[in-house]
């Protein structure tokens, strides 16, 4: 999709989340596949996999494919660690941005509480704060409550049976509501949070899978008026199916 005007990536941010994508592919990758996973026009993913090519960054296979090329070993510090969780989404959280034009997060399972440790903001003036390295409570937010759906019984019963703070008017702390709502979730594949941790805040989130198991959330989060359920009654779906997509063969 053809980035939006308000939402404009420079060319280092680009030429990054392209040969990220490359990298994180899994195997050689078309242009147009490219393209539709980094959220680049295809006349700009052309001509920035040309000059990754001249770099040496990627390397052209016969058939026209595109695979990491050697001189990425010079960026890769012998025995170095892994590349993390949120370095390896960065461009699909630019992603979500560009397709949805709200401010995008991924969060993971601290222990006692979710933390974001990634996000991308909206190009709206108008948007919810920084989320960014902030602990929340699992059940006001739909980071939270996704990766709460994928807790073992014996986890959640010791939640559930904790005392659930309320942030604002609107949180759910019932036990009863709150596994009842973990089900739809389970069904659904994504979560709506309507002004449970901040008023004017919603948030809709999917979970992120490895090898079946759920590493992590991630999706969208805004101002009420506009990011909405009522609003958007199929974004839960498209998100998903978006997240879904772009993870194949992200690894």
């Amino acid at each position: 999709m053809a980035e939006e005007p308000g939402r404009s990536r420079g060319p280092i941010e680009r030429a990054f989340t392209l040969l990220q994508a490359v990298v994180t592919a899994g195997g050689p990758v078309g242009v147009r596949e490219l393209g539709r996973r980094t959220g680049l026009p295809r006349s700009t993913t052309s001509r920035l996999v040309a000059t990754l090519v001249e770099l040496g960054m990627v390397e052209r296979t016969a058939d026209g494919t595109v695979v990491p090329g050697t001189a990425l070993a010079t960026l890769v510090v012998d025995g170095g660690p892994k590349p993390l969780l949120r370095d390896r989404l960065r461009s699909l959280l630019t992603a979500l941005v560009d397709e949805h034009g709200e401010s995008a997060a991924l969060a993971v399972d601290d222990g006692d509480a979710v933390l974001y440790v990634a996000q991308i903001d909206a190009p709206s003036p108008v948007r919810a704060p920084d989320v960014q390295s902030e602990r929340h409570p699992f059940h006001v937010v739909a980071h939270g409550l996704v990766l709460m759906a994928s807790w073992p019984a014996d986890r959640l019963d010791r939640y559930l049976g904790s005392r659930l703070v309320a942030t604002t008017v609107r949180s759910q702390t019932d036990p009863d509501r709150i596994r009842a709502r973990l089900a739809r979730i389970r069904d659904d594949g994504f979560a709506w949070t309507e002004e449970e941790f901040a008023d004017e805040v919603n948030g809709l989130a999917v979970p992120v899978r490895e090898a079946g198991t759920v590493v992590a959330s991630i999706g969208l989060y805004g101002p009420s008026y506009r990011l909405s359920p009522k609003v958007y009654p199929d974004l839960g779906g498209e998100v998903a199916a978006t997240v879904a997509r772009r993870l194949t063969g992200f690894g």
